[in-house]
């Protein structure tokens, strides 16, 4: 007679009140997490509501940030989804320990050589458009590929040694195939101006892949058809320019792991 399975729903919701009991704890507001750690306050809400399980990464980061040790939440987070067990646990408590002895920005790049590994430029992109095509590649999957450099092209101040392809991504079902005006979605020039046709820089539609360098979490708050809103922003390259494509038009769980790969854009 086999034992009653674990629920996992129930187990999302027991991790998510615990991140949301630390966070009531501290007194620390959404807002200031989200500039701290890089996620979007709407994202939050959902963690310590139950609604969606992070990944790890972003779990360790939430409890370093309020002064709890990731090691004595991560019984929760396995229960909440073993499907995500891709790095064993004694590896991961030990990424933790060399991550906590130094900042987090000179730990990450090391992580995104080994996430791209010996593979040249030319060979990931096509790949990356061989799943593009046949439609393949799902909105959480990052393609890190490495940085252009070119005698005509200087990198924006803050872009990182590497660089991630972002799918952009259209909540409206009816404009996820049609490249119409109509399911165009915007580019901006600056991501601390309003979001309006007065700062669109180019237009984009639902599942083109762009080059993203960095990220940053205090830009102009943009709402989506669907009500859902957030200040998180990404640099991108978009025609040999440097632009800004609103976090919002990024699938949430794809929006999560840039903003844990990519660095903060500096000015």
């Amino acid at each position: 007679m086999t034992g009653q399975q674990p629920d996992p729903r129930a187990a999302a919701r027991k991790l998510g009140s615990a991140l949301r009991s630390l966070q009531q704890q501290s007194g620390r507001t959404l807002r200031s997490l989200e500039a701290q750690v890089r996620i979007s306050d709407s994202s939050l809400s959902r963690y310590f509501r139950g609604e969606t399980v992070p990944a790890w990464p972003v779990v360790r980061d939430l409890c370093r940030a309020l002064n709890a040790d990731p090691t004595e939440y991560r019984a929760l987070w396995e229960a909440a989804d073993p499907t995500r067990h891709e790095t064993p646990a004694a590896a991961d408590d030990n990424r933790d320990s060399d991550e906590a002895a130094g900042s987090s920005t000179t730990s990450r790049p090391a992580r995104r050589l080994r996430l791209r590994g010996p593979r040249s430029r030319r060979w990931i992109i096509a790949t990356a458009a061989a799943f593009v095509v046949a439609g393949g590649l799902v909105a959480g999957l990052l393609i890190l590929l490495p940085a252009q450099s070119k005698p005509d092209d200087t990198p924006a101040q803050g872009a990182a040694a590497s660089s991630a392809g972002v799918l952009v991504h259209n909540v409206e079902k009816p404009c996820q195939k049609p490249r119409t005006n109509t399911c165009a979605l915007s580019l901006a020039y600056n991501p601390y101006r309003p979001y309006n046709t007065t700062n669109s820089a180019g237009r984009v539609w639902h599942r083109d892949l762009l080059q993203a360098h960095c990220t940053i979490a205090n830009g102009v708050t943009v709402t989506d058809e669907n009500h859902k809103h957030t200040s998180i922003w990404i640099q991108v390259t978009h025609h040999g320019k440097h632009l800004w494509l609103p976090g919002i038009r990024v699938h949430p769980d794809h929006l999560t792991q840039l903003t844990t790969v990519l660095p903060l854009c500096t000015p």
